[in-house]
């Protein structure tokens, strides 16, 4: 029985191993291309081998330290974020109590008796003065002069040297309202990369998936498997011959051989067919 094959693309040669007749019909047009055979699922992973974390070597010495790096321009200067609004006034704190009267002054010398003005007219009698604080050095006793009139109120005398004890501090304001965040300031510069850590350990290689469907192999070296092969490096003149015409046939020469030619179709009527 003869080997019927359909020509699908254009090759130099076909190469078979069947020693029977072969039967090529070419139409003059190419037939669509095959399609291609469905890929075999992949296999499943394999299961994580265990983790073994080595022990740890020993510390390499430290190596010397490189020279100092060109120092980048300086960055422009952020804007200035707007100033926050003032907060509330504080409440005033409670007022401190009044400190000690201090220490009575050392009295002074007494001044030289002025020459006694001549009488002036008695003047109303003033309102009585707070009785002042008795003095701890008793002054001369001087004549009794005539009462004169009442003089003006002197100065007041100079304040004492030595300081009266703080009142507490009265109670601390509540805080103001806080002011607005000022604008960002630019980025920083990125720093420089970290060391590469240590390659970890390779997974556990998994099953091999099923294999695919068998293709046919076309080249001038055999394959390497049991597959259909047309081979290109045997001559023009074994396989299929260069020629023939729309209809034409290629047939085997002899049964010793592969060698083939072009020879015209026989139509069925020259057989004494219908």
């Amino acid at each position: 029985m003869a080997t019927e094959i359909t020509i699908q693309e254009t090759i130099s040669e076909v190469s078979v191993t069947d020693p029977n007749n072969i039967l090529i019909e070419v139409d003059g047009t190419q037939g669509p291309i095959g399609p291609q055979g469905v890929t075999g699922p992949t296999g499943s992973t394999g299961s994580t081998g265990p983790s073994i974390t080595g022990s740890t070597g020993a510390t390499g010495g430290t190596g010397p330290t490189g020279s100092q790096g060109i120092t980048g321009p300086t960055g422009s200067t952020g804007a200035t974020g707007s100033t926050g609004a003032t907060g509330a006034t504080g409440d005033t704190g409670a007022t401190g109590s009044t400190g000690p009267t201090g220490s009575q002054g050392i009295q002074g010398i007494q001044g030289i008796t002025g020459v006694t003005g001549s009488t002036g007219a008695t003047g109303s009698t003033g309102s009585t003065g707070p009785t002042g604080a008795d003095s701890t050095v008793a002054g001369p006793t001087g004549p009794t002069g005539v009462t004169g009139p009442t003089g003006s109120t002197g100065p007041t005398g100079a304040d004492s040297t030595v300081a009266g004890p703080t009142g507490p501090t009265g109670a601390t304001g509540a805080n103001g309202t806080i002011g607005i965040d000022g604008a960002t300031g630019a980025t920083g510069s990125t720093g420089s990369t970290g060391p590469t850590g240590p390659t970890g350990a390779n997974g556990t290689i998994g099953v091999d998936g099923a294999t695919g469907a068998t293709g046919v192999f076309i080249g001038a070296t055999a394959p390497s498997t049991s597959i259909l092969w047309a081979d290109t490096s045997i001559a023009a003149s074994l396989g299929v011959p260069i020629g023939g015409g729309i209809g034409d046939i290629v047939s085997k020469k002899s049964a010793n051989d592969f060698d083939t030619e072009w020879v015209p179709s026989i139509h069925p009527f020259m057989l004494g067919g219908m």
